[in-house]
């Protein structure tokens, strides 16, 4: 099944500009504006590529840091288990009912 963030959306859709449509004739048009605008969106692109990259390096180091959070805190909990065991026989989990109403 295919989460939210793998189904195509708004930015998925070409648009005249993605296509490359002009209003312009291509015989009337000027091949320096052509050139002009496709630098532009070039240096648009290659900024908003930068723009993820730092964005993904940010979510990189804060899930390294969550990672060596969570084996900390299951070291922690593994130690407190091995201290609360009675004469080294470990403790049986309690027995559980499910109560319907």
């Amino acid at each position: 099944m295919k989460g939210t963030l793998q189904m195509p959306g708004i930015r998925d859709i070409k648009s005249i500009h993605s296509i490359g449509a002009r209003s312009i004739p291509k015989v009337q048009r000027s091949r320096y504006l052509e050139l002009y605008m496709l630098r532009r969106e070039k240096d648009r692109l290659e900024k908003e590529l930068f723009a993820l990259d730092k964005r993904r390096n940010l979510a990189n180091r804060q899930l390294e840091s969550i990672n060596k959070r969570i084996e900390k805190l299951q070291k922690e909990v593994h130690e407190e288990q091995k201290i609360k065991t009675y004469r080294g026989i470990p403790t049986r989990p309690l027995k559980t009912m499910a109560i319907n109403y």
